[in-house]
């Protein structure tokens, strides 16, 4: 509580008067906070250098999604950041039973039209879950999400003996056929950056998105993430389809969403562990 309240004053707010842990995805101490009136606001606590850095990630990409006024965020009131250690304040927003779906997955295409500029990457460095992504940009999306996405988690899992030498063969052979896979230069999209159902959480004020990653890619890439654990309805797709292809004539979708796919499954093998090689196996095996 220490750590929190000594945050909270560096930001000039009310005094705490109680915290409770809240429970979800995230890899940080997270707390529901109660200020001296009444309101609550979200801590999100994290300790040493690399869950500093984690928070200094999603801390830039709320801001970045924030700007756009496209997606809901919630509100940033700081970044509290002391030697060893990190604290993110954030409005706390309530769930909710009913969601605006179709009106949420609009909003997500509308910031897939924002305009970022003509390459793909990030001026810094990105965190996706406990993976760190260092910060480049790349002139094509095959060279970026096979050189700097696949590749280096193609490294980390060989190195600890994850993947069997046929599975690294799966991969390496996906990663060399990409350019031939997805398109060169699909519009470049600021994307949240790991979409599962667990970030995106209806509220009174309509679905809010939570938890970023955010990078420039290919916008298909945030809807491959949706549809890769399910529990989001397929309505919020369907929609989201509409108005993309209303900007982008829809080539190569399987692809698209395949690649993106298997890249979050190495991702989920290189930080929870081989029981995650079957499907990482399926999904490429609807590439050949």
């Amino acid at each position: 509580m220490a750590i929190v309240q000594a945050a909270l004053h560096e930001l000039g707010m009310t005094a705490p008067l109680s915290a409770a842990s809240l429970t979800g995805g995230s890899i940080h101490d997270v707390r529901l906070v109660t200020m001296e009136g009444g309101e609550h606001v979200v801590c999100k606590v994290a300790v040493g250098d690399d869950g500093r850095r984690m928070l200094q990630s999603e801390y830039r990409g709320l801001r970045q999604l924030g700007e756009t006024g496209t997606v809901r965020v919630p509100h940033i009131y700081g970044l509290v950041e002391q030697e060893a250690s990190a604290v993110l304040v954030m409005e706390y927003l309530p769930r909710t039973e009913q969601a605006d779906w179709v009106g949420a997955a609009r909003s997500l295409a509308r910031l897939h039209t924002v305009d970022v500029g003509n390459r793909y990457g990030s001026d810094h460095e990105v965190w996706l879950g406990g993976t760190r992504f260092a910060a480049t940009w790349c002139d094509t999306w095959p060279e970026y999400l096979g050189g700097h996405r696949f590749r280096p988690l193609l490294r980390d899992v060989t190195q600890a003996g994850l993947l069997t030498a046929s599975e690294i063969s799966a991969v390496e052979s996906l990663i060399d056929r990409l350019p031939e896979l997805v398109p060169a230069r699909p519009r470049p999209s600021l994307l949240h950056g790991d979409l599962w159902s667990g970030n995106l959480q209806p509220t009174e004020g309509g679905v809010a998105v939570l938890d970023p990653a955010c990078f420039v890619g290919d916008p298909w890439a945030d809807p491959a993430m949706t549809t890769l654990f399910g529990g989001v309805p397929g309505v919020f797709i369907d929609a989201w389809r509409e108005a993309q292809e209303q900007h982008e004539k829809p080539l190569q979708v399987h692809e698209r969403i395949a690649t993106t796919q298997a890249m979050h499954m190495l991702n989920h093998v290189r930080l929870f562990g081989s029981g995650y090689t079957s499907r990482l196996m399926e999904i490429i095996s609807t590439l050949r």
